[in-house]
Order: C-alpha cells, then sequence, then structure tokens
C-alpha cells in the first residue's frame, strides 16, 4: 500500500517522497487484535499516564482565539486513543482544513504522510492522504499537497483519486464538496500540519518519522507471547481427569467393544477434551476403587517467576520503570524526588511525548490561525492574538495533598492568587476560578455587613484595612 501510494503523490503532484520502510508495518501490528498485543498494552498505560486529568486552555480574547480554541478543543477530547496510536505506530498527523465555514481537524496514520522535502528540521514539502470516503461501495481518496518556498508563501493543493488512483473531483463526496482545489497563503514559516510523534529513538540520521514505543524490543515481545502460550497450555495439561473402571462404560452388559486405553486417548482427553472421564482398566486403578483421580499441579510460581522477568525486560528495552507491565513499587508520596527517581524512566518518556503535544497543539494552532484569516472565517488583523496553555496532570509523581500545601503556604504569602489555587483544586479557567473568588469575597462582606459591627471587627467605627477589598 505504501509503495503504491507513493507511486500515485509522484503521478498526481510530480513529488518524489522520502523512503522510509515499516510505517504501514508499525500501523499493521498495533491494529492486531487476533493475539496478545504487548505494544498495545504498553502504550495505553503511557497514554493513560500522558494525559491524566490535564487541560488545555486557549486563551486571548476575541472570535479568532474562540476559532482556535474550538479546533483545538475537538482535538484533545480525542487526545487519549491519539497519544496511544501516536506511541503505538510512531506518530499521528494533524490536519486542518476548511469546509461548509469552519475549520475541521483530520486525524491521520503518520504512514499516510509523505515527505518530500526539509529544510532544517522543517518541513517544506509534503503530501498527506487526508481522508477516504466510501461511496457506493466504492472507496474514494482525498489528497492534500503543501509547499512552502523560501519567502514563506504556501501552496495548498487538493486532489481526490479513486481506488485506483485515478484522479476524480473533489465533489464526488458531499463532505468534500467545499474544499479548494488551490489555496495561496503567504507568509508562513511552517506547513499548515501536525505532527505527534513519538519520543522514542528511530535509529536512524533523521527524525522525519517516529516509531513505537516498543520499536528495537521485538524480540522481548515475541518471547513473552510464547510464555504466555506456555503458560495456558500449562492450565490446560493440569485439568482433571477422572480415570473410571472400564467395566462401567460397558453397554447392557456387552464388554466385546470396550479395548484397553492408548497414551493418545489420554493426552487427547486430557489437553483438547472438555470432558474428564475416560475408561481406564481396573489393574490401572490399583483394584482399590472403581475410580482414581489425575490432577497435577501446575507449576505456578515457576510460571509467573519467568513471565514478571519478561515483562522487567521489556519494560528495560523500552526504557520504562517498573509498573508498566510488572506491578508498580510501593512508593512514599510524601517525599516527590523519592517518587521521582524510582518513575524517572518512565516519566522521561511522558515529559517527551508531552514535549510532542505541546509543538503540534502550538503548530495546529498556527495553521488554524493563517486558514481562519486567509478565508476570513473571523475578523481580518487578528493573527497570533491567542494564547495556548497546557495544565499537565502531575499525580503520578506525587500527592495531591502535598501540592496543595504547597499552594496554600504560596498564597498565604502573597506569591499565588487564590483564583490560581480554586483553580488548581476545582480546574477550569483562569477566569472563571476569578469570577468564583469575586462572588464568594462580594458573599463575604455581604454577610459581615449583616453581622454585629457591620463589618468593623475592633468596634471603632470603621472598616478595617485588612477587609477592604479581595485578594483575586
Amino acid at each position: 500500500m505504501w509503495q503504491r501510494f507513493i507511486s500515485w503523490v509522484k503521478r498526481l503532484f510530480g513529488k518524489a517522497a522520502v523512503k522510509v520502510p515499516d510505517l504501514d508495518r508499525f500501523a499493521r501490528q498495533y491494529e492486531d487484535i487476533t493475539g496478545e498485543n504487548i505494544t498495545a498494552t504498553i502504550c495505553n498505560k503511557l497514554a493513560a499516564l500522558t494525559l491524566g486529568d490535564s487541560t488545555l486552555e486557549v486563551n486571548g480574547g476575541g472570535r479568532r482565539a474562540a476559532l482556535i480554541g474550538e479546533a483545538l478543543d475537538g482535538v484533545w477530547r480525542d487526545a487519549g486513543w491519539i497519544t496511544a496510536q501516536a506511541l503505538g505506530k510512531g506518530g499521528k498527523v494533524l490536519v486542518p482544513v476548511v469546509a461548509q465555514g469552519g475549520v475541521t481537524v483530520s486525524v491521520i496514520d503518520q504512514d499516510r504522510l509523505f515527505v518530500t522535502e526539509m529544510r532544517g528540521r522543517r518541513m517544506t514539502s509534503a503530501t498527506v492522504l487526508a481522508d477516504a470516503a466510501v461511496i457506493e461501495d466504492r472507496t474514494y481518496y482525498r489528497w492534500m499537497d503543501y509547499t512552502m518556498d523560501e519567502k514563506g508563501n504556501q501552496f495548498i493543493r487538493s486532489r481526490a483519486t479513486n481506488e485506483m488512483g485515478g484522479e476524480v473531483p473533489l465533489g464526488v463526496a458531499p463532505a468534500w464538496a467545499d474544499i479548494a482545489a488551490e489555496v495561496g497563503v503567504g507568509a508562513t514559516d511552517r506547513l499548515l500540519l501536525a505532527v505527534v510523534r513519538c519520543p522514542r529513538d528511530n535509529r536512524r540520521g533523521d527524525r522525519l518519522y517516529g516509531v513505537p514505543a516498543t520499536y528495537g524490543a521485538e524480540r522481548e515481545i515475541e518471547e513473552i507471547v510464547e510464555h504466555l502460550n506456555v503458560y495456558r497450555r500449562e492450565y490446560r495439561l493440569s485439568r482433571m481427569m477422572l480415570g473410571l473402571d472400564s467395566t462401567l462404560w460397558a453397554a447392557k452388559g456387552d464388554f466385546s467393544t470396550l479395548t484397553a486405553t492408548t497414551i493418545d486417548q489420554v493426552r487427547r482427553t486430557v489437553q483438547d477434551s472438555d470432558d474428564p472421564f475416560i475408561p481406564s482398566p481396573k489393574a490401572s486403578l490399583n483394584d482399590k476403587s472403581g475410580w482414581d483421580v489425575y490432577a497435577p499441579a501446575i507449576r505456578y510460581e515457576a510460571m509467573e517467576a519467568r513471565l514478571q522477568s519478561l515483562y522487567r525486560r521489556l519494560e528495560k528495552a523500552c526504557g520504562l520503570s517498573q509498573g508498566i507491565l510488572t506491578e508498580r513499587q510501593q512508593q512514599n508520596y510524601s517525599n516527590r524526588d523519592e517518587v521521582r527517581a524510582a518513575m524517572y524512566d518512565t516519566y522521561s518518556v511522558i515529559r517527551g511525548m508531552r514535549d510532542a503535544w505541546e509543538d503540534a497543539l502550538d503548530d495546529l494552532a498556527y495553521a488554524v490561525d493563517v486558514l481562519a484569516e486567509r478565508f476570513a472565517l473571523t475578523p481580518a488583523g487578528a493573527r497570533g492574538q491567542y494564547e495556548i496553555a497546557v495544565d499537565w496532570d502531575t499525580s503520578m509523581i506525587e500527592s495531591s495533598a502535598e501540592s496543595f500545601a504547597q499552594l496554600s503556604e504560596l498564597q498565604s504569602r502573597g506569591m499565588v492568587s487564590k483564583a490560581e489555587l480554586r483553580q488548581w483544586v476545582r480546574g477550569g479557567t483562569l477566569e472563571e476560578a476569578k469570577r468564583a473568588v469575586d462572588e464568594i469575597a462580594g458573599e463575604m462582606d455581604a454577610l459581615a455587613e449583616l453581622m454585629p459591627g457591620g463589618g468593623d471587627d475592633d468596634g471603632d467605627g470603621a472598616e478595617d484595612e485588612e477587609d477592604k477589598g479581595g485578594d483575586s
């Protein structure tokens, strides 16, 4: 598929994409649900630790900031699965497009991004397979080609193809009918798309594409899968078997049809059958009774010990601390430094993923801002009038009680406002927290007026200086 799409890109836009192997293999392996998917297990755990209760804000006021906030909020709501897939497949691409009077963001796999030119660390030419639509049992693809010259002039071309790569009108899919076929934008410094890359080292001399979080640990994963199969077989082999006197199996006293139980029959019964009963010659039962029980003990401790050892080897191979596949170590969360030291490897990976998200959100907000200006989606002249703030969750390395005590101490010293403290506890935006603090202060002032003395604590008839106003 990858090679076929490369040829389509060259035919549609006259560009030769950089050849990078295995990208489609990463996607197929992550999407495989037929067996144990160790990569998916690790990546979903890391995604949960990366995001937690983190929040995203787009500030600045005005319609432009509101439009950017709406576009980014839609992506942030899907940040969980985007992060897991970026870690599992190597990266995800966020592609904004203007249609039906607004900006929508498509989230695609990195194997649908074809880089054709780089300038330093920035992409200056690339093509993406932005969307696919099935209409009357036929699949159509929408392509977007980006080119930026040295002066910052950027040109975006949109094309549609059928299943064979032949070009068709964009209107073949109703959702694509409003998309402009050719767009030119001036004064840009990056392509109008964003990439969330896994921070794992790809062992190459460039950073064009990311690799999965388990890249290079394939042998360890294969050994774990093999051991899990042995583990399951161990349980099957230890299932109970009941040997009954073969004379009890005779029908209507006819013993002529009875045959001696063979080793193959016993093996088949124990391993593959849900029926634990087999006929046994009375001699094999030691003539003590008409039945006997076969129930060997499973080698649980040995099997589990090796499994945990393999899990720990994989964690080390992926640069992760204990607690992703193995049991998490018990830590005293009153000592942040101790917890950080124990979780340092995993935290480093999470910090790298958060940095990747911040870069991607910055690029995505920039792209939406430029497109909003170009297509007059909001009043002109508002480029750059926004600010992105991500409040990352810190619960994996510190106690909420400790953090609250620290913030309260800072607030008492005048180094943190009441609004900031309330925002940390209750969430929401800083503006909402300020309004809530002001409302509470107003209510307290009104209550003080109803009390004897009317807010004069010392009875001298004058309001105390410390009672005036409120720290917001």
